[in-house]
């Protein structure tokens, strides 16, 4: 297993040339808006790409779980703008895919979110990837509740080889090696970043933006114009996603912000982020 080091000097390999081609950002179709896993599983507004996820091969709890569990361990500290929680993964397992609960739009339009305990987790997922036939899958490497950030060797071009447009999600902390070993395997979209590790559990909201963003600026000078940036972490206000857009992201992700009793029933908690999301691509798009 590799695990990542101190950001400290750039690692070998990540800054030794621009993503393959294929990987560019140019080949994923995804909306300007992202919704992050847990919360698109059940929260997909138009205009917008859920994650659905993140399943694991062997069923945590399920979905009811899942909720109870999030209820449970939730907490927001105010003072901060953050959100801190413990719920680990929750979910049916990967064979719960296409049974979970209704969804508006279909798996060939939504990203999928994995994680693997071992090799044999991983292959069993990336299987079942490559049946399913998703917009694209996540390796969800970076959970804050599950361990410490590793992955198998060769995983990354076994992802590939599924034929699924493959993101890896990163931490904000300790992230260097895991785009090296990624980068060099061909991977060309990263989504940045996943919570901050504390001592409750992940922590998102305002105290991860200025982490999230920091990784973005890294991604953007080390990879090169033709890599995938999703950027996310404290996003709730237009300003945000603008901030998003300035460091080099391509697309943007709401997580806990859609974490409202209204946002399965209503749009309006999204509208202005979406609009602001879509007018940046666009421009970014028809920029000479």
């Amino acid at each position: 297993m590799a695990n990542t080091s101190d950001p400290g000097a750039p690692p070998p390999g990540a800054s030794s040339g621009s993503v393959p081609e294929q990987s560019a950002r140019s080949s994923l179709r995804l909306e300007p808006l992202i919704i992050s896993a847990p919360f698109g599983n059940y929260i997909q507004p138009d205009g917008t790409t859920p994650t659905v996820g993140t399943f694991t091969a062997a069923r945590r709890g399920g979905r009811p779980a899942a909720a109870g569990r999030a209820l449970l361990t939730v907490r927001y500290y105010r003072r901060l703008n953050a959100w801190v929680n413990r719920i680990g993964l929750r979910n049916p397992g990967i064979d719960g895919l296409h049974s979970g609960p209704g969804h508006n739009k279909s798996i060939d339009q939504s990203i999928v979110s994995i994680h693997g305990f071992s090799a044999s987790d991983w292959s069993l997922l990336l299987d079942r990837i490559a049946q399913a036939r998703p917009l694209a899958v996540e390796l969800n490497i970076s959970c804050p509740n599950v361990g410490e950030t590793s992955w198998p060797r060769g995983l990354f071009a076994d992802a590939l080889a599924t034929g699924v447009p493959v993101i890896v999600k990163l931490p904000p902390v300790r992230y260097r090696d895991l785009v090296a070993d990624a980068a060099s395997a061909g991977v060309g979209w990263f989504h940045a970043c996943n919570t901050l590790p504390v001592a409750g559990g992940g922590m998102s909201g305002a105290p991860l933006k200025p982490l999230s963003l920091r990784v973005v600026e890294w991604l953007r000078t080390e990879l090169g114009p033709q890599a995938g940036i999703i950027g996310g972490g404290g996003i709730c206000a237009p300003a945000d996603v603008a901030e998003y857009a300035a460091a080099g992201a391509d697309r943007f992700a709401v997580g806990t912000f859609a974490m409202r009793p209204s946002a399965p029933f209503s749009e309006k908690w999204v509208y202005a982020i979406r609009s602001t999301a879509q007018d940046l691509v666009r421009d970014s798009a028809t920029a000479p």
